[in-house]
């Protein structure tokens, strides 16, 4: 449990703003003796984060990630659609669609057209509640029962935190049988390699593709929300990387 939250608090460290802070401060503590490079740490920090707010250099880091699989198509039958889990915000007074991040929504929405084109399979959602009263993968359930799957065709694995335990729990239960994997197209290379790894061969759905052009001189800051996405699935590479050695 401290590893887990170890990592997290690191990843947050990398990430393009905290960054970009932490390499500010750093400066303002070296202008007294070190004047040069406390200067050019202040001005790295802004820059950093203006060259990520722009088209090409999100598309240049997004892209490869999301490139590696192509979005599914209807092909052979399926006993278990996998979708996994993002955030939600539970709030009793909306409908529990409208609870889900735009990211959670995009992911089961795709696992319900892959859904329907298999009707007789099982949908598992997973995703554990963090700091909200619900976990993540109960308001799943409750938004794909609002959109017609039957609750008896419904798993829910609500104790997973992270990619890992989601593929860990989820090869306890489906063993070998054949499945799809719907998640974020960036994240897809990552859980692939996860599910993989616990033993599973699911074929790749994509969703979410955030890697769309813009114009090269937009700074916007959906450019930096794709940077950062990208980037933070670089990080979970290389963090799966070091469990492999």
């Amino acid at each position: 449990m401290i590893g887990f939250w170890l990592k997290k608090a690191i990843t947050a460290l990398i990430l393009p703003v905290p960054f970009a802070c932490l390499i500010m401060l750093l400066g303002l503590l070296l202008l007294r003796r070190w004047r040069r490079a406390g200067q050019a740490l202040l001005l790295a920090g802004p820059v950093y984060l203006l060259l990520l707010t722009l088209s090409p250099v999100s598309l240049w880091l997004a892209g490869p990630l999301e490139s590696r699989y192509a979005p599914w198509q209807p092909q052979e039958p399926v006993s278990y659609v996998l979708v996994l889990g993002s955030s939600h915000h539970s709030d009793p007074t909306r409908h529990p669609l409208q609870q889900l991040s735009a990211t959670a929504l995009a992911r089961l929405m795709e696992g319900i057209r892959v859904w329907r084109a298999n009707p007789h399979a099982t949908l598992v959602v997973s995703g554990y509640s963090g700091k909200d009263a619900v976990a993540h993968a109960d308001l799943q359930r409750l938004a794909a029962l609002s959109l017609g799957v039957p609750d008896e065709q419904i798993i829910v694995i609500r104790e997973a935190k992270d990619t890992v335990e989601e593929a860990r729990m989820t090869a306890a239960i489906i063993k070998q049988a054949p499945a799809v994997l719907v998640t974020s197209a960036t994240h897809m290379h990552r859980s692939m390699l996860s599910y993989q790894a616990a033993g599973l061969a699911p074929v790749a759905a994509p969703t979410d593709f955030i890697a769309t052009p813009t114009h090269p001189w937009y700074l916007t800051s959906k450019n930096l929300w794709t940077s950062q996405r990208a980037i933070h699935e670089y990080i979970g590479l290389f963090w799966l990387s070091l469990k492999k050695q």
